[in-house]
Formats: C-alpha cells, structure tokens, sequence
C-alpha cells in the first residue's frame, strides 16, 4: 500500500509540472508568439491524460481503503466472537470445576466415610455399640462400624461365632427399621502374617479380607438385609490402623468396617434372590490359584 501511496504522489508531482509548463506556455502565446499553439496543445493532451490517471489512481485508493475499513471491521467481528466463545468457555470451566468439588464433596462426605447420619441412626448406633464393646466400635464422624475380627472370626477363617451372628442380627435390625434409608459397604482388613493354614480357602490375605466382608454381609442378609443395600470388599494388609509388627500379628489391624451410605436407587429393580443365606458350614468360593484373584 506505501508503495502504491508514493507513486500516486509521483504523478501528481508530474501533473503539477505539466501543469506549470502548460502556464509558461500559455503566457508565451499570449506573448505573441504563434508558434506555440502546437505545444499548447500538446501540453494540454498531457495534463488531461495526467488528470485522468490521477482519477483512476484516486479511485483505487478509495478502493484499497474501503477494502481496509472492510477488513478492519471483519477483525472486530471476529475478536469480538472469540472474545464471547472465551468468556463461555471459562464459564463452563467454572461450572465443570463447581460440579467436580460438589462430586468429589458428595463422595467423601455421603458415599464413603465423614458422613453425618440422622439422630435417631445415631443414637441406634452408639447404644449398639454400648452393648458390645467388646465386639465392635462406632465412629460418629464417618458413619462407621467396626467389627474386631478376633471377635468375630476365628485367627485365618472367614465363619462367624454365634456371638457376632447375635449382634449382627441387631444391628441388621437397626439397617431395616431406623436405618432403612441407607446402604452400606463392608470392608475387611487383615494384619500382615501370611496365610498359612487356610491357604487353600483364602490363598492371601486379601482373599481373607474379601470373604470375611462377605460372610458378614451374607449373615446380614439371611437377617432379612436386602442384597442391593449392601457390598462387601476387602484391603487385605494394606491399610493398616497401627504399624504391622515385625511378625504381622498386630490384632488391631484385623478388622471389618461397614460404613453407612446414602441411598442412590437407578430404579432398575433388584433380581429376587441376589445372594443365598450362607450355612454355618459353607464357604466361598476358593479360586484355584492366587493369581487369578488379581485378574
């Protein structure tokens, strides 16, 4: 543009020139001297070509610069509709972010642990817990309810005493009555000896840990807990209360917690029997090796 710029002012230097050449001749023939009406002429011819060029040249130029303000204005558009698509985007990352920590509070504080359960769950729960502290333990503040496996299971098997059917019983009782608007997840641990006796049954102790959960959901079912309330898991040695001692024996690490949650239905209904009553002899299933349990 510059470029184009400079060569119009170019040939207005030269139309000016032509112009003052046409002035001196004109002054020379009004002189008298006849001889320069040819050059007049000439003269003339040129400027008038001249003039024309310079219109032409003053029309691209209005050309060129229309066709700037056109782009310059595309550009605004342009910026402008960016500069709105960013704005909705930080938005919605905003509203994503919001979503994500109300999830994320949602599964700490209702699903699993730092749940606040109704009062009379609470007041159920802490008089159970009363009754049997030898057995178990309540944790208000993570709507938990520890089982003590020494208690509850003899050292490397997964069936319950009659001591742990009774208070399970109760505390089914509570679940079906006081408690039915929640569900539960029962986690079994372990300490850290290795299996040996019961290898066959449990070949690790996460298969001890996971059995243990289950048994203790089965006992509860077969005291008339609906099976969709519940699911059963197991951590094995892995997350120890206390450091595992040099042995493994470490009795406080040996435990099942069922944890309270809230309800979230899909509406889908539950099949009519999800999971039989467990006899006092049967078992679960044993796999035929210890690898297939982390396939």
């Amino acid at each position: 543009m510059m470029m184009h710029t400079m060569s119009v002012a170019r040939r207005i230097g030269v139309a000016r020139a032509a112009v003052a050449m046409v002035v001196g001749l004109l002054g020379l023939t009004l002189g008298g001297c006849s001889s320069s009406n040819t050059a007049l002429l000439e003269a003339n011819r040129a400027l008038q070509e001249q003039n024309t060029k310079l219109v032409q040249d003053n029309e691209s130029l209005h050309t060129l610069n229309q066709q700037l303000q056109d782009g310059l204005a595309a550009r605004d558009r342009a910026m402008a509709e960016m500069q709105a698509l960013l704005n909705d985007v930080r938005a919605n990352r905003a509203d994503l972010a919001a979503r994500i920590d109300r999830l994320d509070a949602n599964s700490k504080n209702t699903q699993f642990g730092n749940i606040a359960l109704d009062a009379g769950t609470d007041a159920a729960l802490r008089e159970l817990a009363s009754q049997h502290s030898d057995l178990l333990e309540y944790d208000a503040a993570r709507g938990m309810i520890r089982f003590k496996s020494d208690v509850l299971f003899d050292s490397g098997k997964d069936a319950l005493s009659s001591n742990a059917r009774s208070t399970i019983k109760q505390f089914t009782q509570i679940l079906n009555t006081t408690a039915n608007g929640y569900d539960v997840r029962i986690v079994g641990h372990t300490d850290s000896q290795p299996i040996r006796r019961t290898a066959a049954q449990h070949p690790t102790n996460w298969h001890l840990s996971c059995h243990r959960a289950i048994s203790v959901l089965r006992e509860m079912v077969s005291d008339g807990f609906a099976s969709e309330r519940g699911e059963a898991c197991g951590k094995g040695e892995f997350e120890p209360m206390v450091q595992n001692t040099a042995s493994g024996n470490t009795p406080q690490n040996r435990r099942v917690e069922v944890f309270m949650t809230k309800q979230y239905r899909t509406g889908i209904p539950a099949p009519a029997a999800t999971m039989a009553p467990k006899s006092p002899a049967s078992k679960p299933a044993t796999p035929a090796k210890s690898d297939d349990f982390l396939k």
